[in-house]
């Protein structure tokens, strides 16, 4: 990956002696929101050379038809509006101070790799995907060691209250994608995008954050370490201001430059009422390819998943070969997939039709913890393995003695939430 843009300083330099008008123009762009809305980029770059020739409301030329002109009324407005608002301005002369501050302090924790840049819809290092999106930021603000603008990314989302299944699945996509070469995108959530992150990082693969606060400010503060492996990593992205805390509707926004950057998107994990579904919609709206993963109806982390499968938004992912096999073919030999994870799938789905007993719902409700800890970690190590695990794989991770081991094994069985296989192997009933 290239380790950054040679105008990276010089941004920083006309900072900080406040006399390149760009720079401003730029901040105040981003202070007042402006997004390409409906006028779309090939309407924007015909008509405008730069960001303050957007705040400032000059067009390259007459628009020639009225159609043009009706794309770019509300636009033009809003920039407008944008230039003449002293609170606007305000905000973005502070804005700079943190921007400043915060590449200073960036430079100091981790040497001149991690740098900042103001990325604008006209430059060359503005991602290339997201420019041809509805609604595209204007300006987008980055902080990294490992960013490219041209670089091919994979977005995963889910919730962030995750089973053990749905984190266990996420990893091993992840790997699998993150080894073919794609970038890692999510929005640093706890939960699911943690989990991506986490994975692209330990897989030596690169990985981007996209905020919904300013980047400079760590969201939630549990991932405080997350984001810091980031930094070194990948690259966190925002739309919003330096300094700019988390509002409810930021969240929602930040999902579509999450999906846009991406060339596909997998929704690892999600209820009925996750963000993540909102990010699908933005990927189908986008003409990108959604991608959702399955398991056992009772899940209430799988829900909003099986929609999105049922509906046609999102195609089924069991493993990573499910995906690259449908984005890009050809990349599949340079993935770290081992055979067996598609084996062990098929396997598993071949078994349930001869399946003695359903696990359902009511029966979920009645284990006991040491039983619902068991269930947990046979279907965890299910995922992780590739196969099902023996009983002494299990008893070794568990960190319990045997014999309550044995008996919640003993007592999941009874209750047909597992089944036993040939060496004293265990899988989920499903």
């Amino acid at each position: 990956m290239p380790t950054g843009a040679p105008e990276a300083s010089k941004i920083m330099e006309l900072d900080l002696n406040s006399t390149d008008r760009r720079i401003k123009d730029c901040f105040l762009a981003a202070a007042g929101g402006l997004s390409l809305g409906r006028a779309g980029w090939p309407l924007i770059s015909e008509y405008f050379s730069d960001v303050s020739a957007i705040v400032a409301g000059d067009l390259k030329k007459a628009p020639g038809e009225d159609m043009d002109c009706e794309a770019l009324e509300s636009f033009v407005t809003k920039a407008r509006a944008t230039a003449g608002d002293a609170r606007r301005h305000e905000a973005a002369e502070k804005a700079i101070e943190r921007y400043i501050e915060f590449g200073e302090k960036l430079s100091r924790e981790y040497g001149p790799q991690v740098r900042v840049q103001v990325l604008t819809i006209f430059d060359e290092d503005y991602p290339e995907a997201l420019r041809h999106i509805s609604n595209a930021p204007v300006v987008l603000f980055m902080a990294g060691a490992r960013f490219d603008a041209k670089s091919e990314n994979f977005a995963v989302v889910g919730t962030r209250e995750p089973s053990n299944y749905s984190l266990a699945l996420c990893e091993k996509i992840t790997e699998g994608i993150s080894g073919a070469g794609f970038v890692i995108a999510s929005g640093m959530a706890l939960g699911i995008d943690a989990c991506a992150h986490a994975t692209a990082i330990k897989c030596g693969g690169v990985t981007y954050a996209v905020v919904a606060t300013g980047f400079d400010i760590v969201y939630p503060a549990a991932n405080r370490k997350l984001y810091g492996d980031i930094l070194l990593s990948g690259a966190v992205l925002s739309e919003q201001l330096p300094g700019e805390g988390a509002k409810n509707y930021s969240f929602v926004a930040r999902n579509r430059i999450i999906t846009g950057i991406s060339k596909a998107t997998l929704v690892s994990g999600a209820g009925f009422q996750s963000g993540a579904l909102i990010s699908a919609k933005y990927a189908f709206e986008q003409s990108r390819e959604v991608f959702a993963i399955t398991g056992d109806d009772y899940r209430p982390d799988l829900k909003g998943c099986h929609e999105l499968i049922r509906k046609n938004y999102a195609k089924l992912a069991l493993n990573s070969a499910d995906i690259l096999n449908d984005i890009c073919p050809e990349k599949i030999k340079k993935s770290q997939i081992r055979q067996s994870e598609t084996r062990a799938f098929k396997k598993d789905k071949k078994a349930d039709a001869t399946a003695p007993l359903e696990f359902g719902r009511a029966q979920a409700g009645v284990l006991s913890e040491d039983e619902k800890k068991v269930f947990d970690l046979i279907e965890r190590l299910c995922v992780k393995n590739g196969a099902p695990p023996t009983l002494e794989l299990i008893a070794e991770n568990a960190g319990a003695v045997v014999s309550r081991i044995l008996a919640a094994v003993s007592g999941l069985e009874l209750k047909g939430a597992i089944i036993e296989l040939d060496g004293k192997r265990y899988r989920i009933n499903k």
